[in-house]
């Protein structure tokens, strides 16, 4: 075979070959390397809560991860549930959305201890298609955090 065709082959076989575009599944394939702790749901208002502190709070693909300090139950059993109210729009059209963590009392509390929840947040997107975002205010934590939906399949 010709030197020039073996060399305008591969080169044409590298080309192709190295096109492809690799998108990474933000859960890893479904690994369970994350178990979540909560699912986020949307209601119109809020249940009372046990009081807790946010001691860190940030975003990583479809999932918040709360640093929190509360008093746990002598059982305990806590019952955790995280709710985003109405979406609103501001001036300029960005969804926002308050949202809040709510530790239901099931018993009498013990030890303050601090713990790591992880939250799924898809629920609590404006819309459920690739990049849209909500601003998030949540309840306990000083700063604004904008949420910007993934896919997860």
């Amino acid at each position: 075979m010709n030197p020039k065709i073996k060399f305008l082959s591969a080169i044409l076989f590298l080309a192709l070959s190295c096109s492809k575009n690799t998108v990474i599944d933000p859960y890893f394939f479904g690994n369970g390397m994350e178990e979540v702790h909560i699912n986020a749901e949307v209601k119109s208002t809020f249940p009372t809560s046990k009081s807790y502190r946010i001691l860190n709070a940030y975003i990583d693909a479809n999932l918040l991860y709360i640093l929190l300090e509360y008093r746990e139950g002598c059982s305990g059993l806590d019952d955790f549930q995280f709710i985003g109210g109405p979406l609103t729009y501001d001036e300029v059209g960005y969804a926002h959305r308050e949202a809040r963590l709510i530790i239901n009392k099931k018993s009498e509390s013990c030890a303050i201890i601090k713990e790591t929840k992880i939250i799924d947040l898809r629920e609590l997107t404006s819309l459920h298609q690739r990049d849209a975002e909500v601003i998030l205010h949540i309840g306990g934590w000083r700063t604004e955090m904008t949420y910007v939906y993934i896919p997860h399949k």
